[in-house]
């Protein structure tokens, strides 16, 4: 049976569809239909007209999240969909067209012809699993920009208001205990700025406060610690006033509630990961924020036959340029899922503290001349094609898949 060709320009409120056969030829031009379900429907009944949804080849492109819906309604009535990214799309523009015209006709004439003109693969959903894992971890993503976003704004007016509260936590008999964010995570620490936001107000602190603050952080805040404190803010240099004392009340019962909804979210997300993939939480350093981000990001794994491919998916594969004599490696591609590369920095800066055989490789790369950064992106690489290995053989993290 000939195949037709569909491609779909799809956005926020309609799409635009065009249909080929063939031969190449439009039997159906650029038609609208609305993003809703009625349009889902009138644009399968003009389907089931021409033909049935075997004899489909469907080509849209990856949009944000606006073709999700689509791809998903058309997948469930047995029809082909390929999702392709929008970079491959405007190279194949820009080998057959000079025109920089871009309409929505345009543009779903252009993915018709590509569906015509190239090999097609078809897309599939992503298992349940694998595709919660991906949405809870984003959520914790931007929960986590916003709480050092959070954190920032409540050292800046703390810098106001009290300016040595932080640094009289940051050492003790000379030894720096604290960074600024990790000093936030402490809730004795956040109660005290809570209640007391200015040099001022601690300043006229009562003894009956002292006694709460030491059994609240379980005598680690002794009242040795309390005057020092208190004496401190009675010779502060800090300025306030009534507003900015409100202001860093509500920042920090903001930063509360972001940590609660992050609690809630990982009572979700722990199961999802200890049924699809638990043997990523054996890698030394890396937890179940990190493995629910690899895991979302990357996706189905089958998907990558060679960890070289999953290299370039990630966007850290190197860019080379050569030519006669000349070859040029340069900077990374930087391709792919922002997510994953962070993901995966971040895991290399926990293995190379956690990790004894990670931790010898990041050396080793150092004492090469590479710069810390490189040594890291090295190391990054590396971790990709350990959990590349975890999760296509289902093992636990052992020494010898490092080699």
């Amino acid at each position: 049976m000939p195949n037709k060709y569909v491609g779909i320009d799809v956005s926020k409120f309609k799409h635009t569809c065009c249909i080929m056969d063939d031969n190449g030829e439009i039997i159906k031009d650029c038609f609208d239909f609305p993003n809703t379900k009625e349009g889902f429907d009138s644009l399968v009944s003009s389907f089931e007209y021409l033909d049935n949804p075997i004899n489909f080849k469907i080509v849209m492109e990856s949009t944000g999240h606006y073709h999700f819906c689509l791809f998903k309604y058309l997948v469930s009535k047995n029809y082909q969909v390929q999702i392709k990214n929008p970079v491959v799309i405007l190279r194949f523009k820009q080998s057959k067209y000079l025109d920089k015209a871009k309409t929505d006709n345009i543009d779903a004439r252009l993915l018709a012809e590509y569906a015509f003109n190239n090999p097609f693969s078809p897309s599939y959903i992503k298992s349940y699993n694998i595709e919660q894992i991906q949405r809870i971890s984003r959520a914790k993503y931007f929960l986590y920009q916003d709480k050092q976003r959070t954190i920032n704004h409540i050292h800046k007016y703390l810098d106001e208001t009290f300016p040595e509260f932080i640094p009289f936590f940051n050492k003790k008999d000379g030894i720096k205990r604290y960074q600024g964010r990790n000093l936030l995570d402490n809730k004795t620490i956040l109660w005290i700025i809570r209640n007391f936001p200015s040099a001022k107000k601690f300043a006229s602190a009562r003894s009956e406060t002292a006694e709460k603050i030491r059994c609240m952080s379980r005598g680690k805040f002794s009242l040795v610690r309390f005057n020092e404190l208190r004496s401190i803010a009675k010779n502060s240099i800090g300025f306030t006033s009534e507003e900015t004392e409100k202001i860093i009340i509500q920042l920090v019962d903001d930063l509360i509630r972001i940590q609660e909804k992050d609690d809630e979210l990982d009572q979700i997300l722990k199961p999802l990961i200890d049924e699809t993939a638990p043997n990523l939480i054996t890698i030394p350093g890396i937890g179940y924020r990190l493995a629910g981000l690899l895991i979302g990001e990357i996706g189905d794994v089958r998907l990558f036959p060679t960890p070289d491919k999953l290299v370039k998916f990630a966007g850290l594969d190197v860019r080379v340029n050569q030519s006669g004599t000349s070859d040029k490696h340069g900077c990374l591609r930087k391709r792919g899922s922002p997510m994953l590369r962070y993901a995966l920095f971040q895991a290399a800066e926990k293995c190379r503290i956690h990790c004894p055989e990670l931790a010898e490789f990041y050396s080793k790369k150092k004492t090469e001349g590479k710069h810390p950064i490189c040594a890291l992106t090295h190391l990054a690489r590396k971790i990709l094609r350990i959990v590349w290995a975890l999760l296509t053989t289902g093992e636990n993290y052992n020494s010898t898949i490092t080699d």
